[in-house]
């Protein structure tokens, strides 16, 4: 069967996207496709980032430290449903995807500053309240190196973020 590029776009959509959006606001939310007009040639067009994926050892013990230490929203409810344990959540516009899998990097010798390490960097409208939910949960954390008003921390597993202070 020979598809059109437009009908083989929708199919993929279908494909892929189910499950992550009830309803129909599905298509809505995760349709990225080419028009009939565009060229093949034009430089993409980015939205931005939609979601990153993070390794976890264990699902309830970095869902809890994302959600009461972080303070982001819970989103599993759109989780679909996928062979091994996981849990999705928010910050702002991002979503995280926790996977309880196992971890092909090594964890130890990894440098203390989250950023002299692989990190995602999310902007904060203030740093004081992240920096007392830091400390009331016993989490260590770094200051920004260069001045920034920014902080580092690392979740359970290790895996460095950024809290950039900025208007938001």
């Amino acid at each position: 069967m020979l598809l059109t590029r437009r009908a083989l776009c929708v199919v993929t959509v279908l494909h892929c996207c189910a499950g992550f959006v009830p309803g129909p606001a599905r298509l809505l939310r995760h349709s990225v496709c080419w028009s009939a007009t565009e060229s093949v040639d034009e430089a993409p067009v980015f939205g931005g980032l939609q979601h990153a994926g993070v390794l976890c050892s264990n699902t309830e013990a970095s869902l809890a430290f994302y959600t009461e230490v972080l303070g982001f929203q819970d989103e599993t409810e759109l989780r679909p449903n996928l062979p091994f344990k996981g849990a999705f959540v928010r910050a702002g516009g991002q979503q995280i995807h926790l996977m309880e899998l196992e971890n092909p990097d090594p964890v130890d010798g990894r440098p203390e500053h989250g950023g002299r390490d692989r990190h995602l960097a999310f902007t904060i409208r203030s740093l004081a309240p992240l920096e007392a939910a830091l400390k009331r949960h016993g989490r260590t954390y770094t200051r920004s190196k260069s001045g920034r008003a920014a902080i580092f921390t690392r979740d359970p597993d290790g895996n460095a973020f950024e809290f950039l202070e900025a208007d938001v």
